[in-house]
């Protein structure tokens, strides 16, 4: 086999270079779902006056309400901890979490 020219290894590392490259780049190409925000119906200064009233009224929307709020349960730690206890010693095959 014919020795190749030094600038032929040069290009051949290179090309095989930008091939790694673009294939660790691919996995990396996008979102899975791509989101298209609705152009607005307000002005600015719209909305900064609706964020004024609802900031005055104490109502800065719903995301706040969560953290909030106490969990209410009717049960106890320890119940809660002899049903894992239980499930685990059953160990039982769940359907529900194996593919489509």
């Amino acid at each position: 086999m014919q020795a190749l020219s030094r600038t032929s290894r040069l290009t051949l590392q290179l090309v095989a270079g930008a091939a790694v490259a673009l294939m660790g780049s691919v996995a990396m190409a996008g979102e899975a779902t791509q989101f298209v925000d609705p152009p607005s119906t307000l002005t600015r200064a719209e909305v900064q006056a609706e964020l004024a009233g609802a900031t005055s009224r104490g109502d800065r929307g719903e995301a706040t309400t969560f953290a909030d709020q106490k969990a209410v349960t009717s049960r106890d730690r320890e119940d809660v901890r002899s049903e894992a206890r239980h499930a685990a010693r059953e160990h039982k095959f769940n359907e529900h979490y194996v593919g489509a």
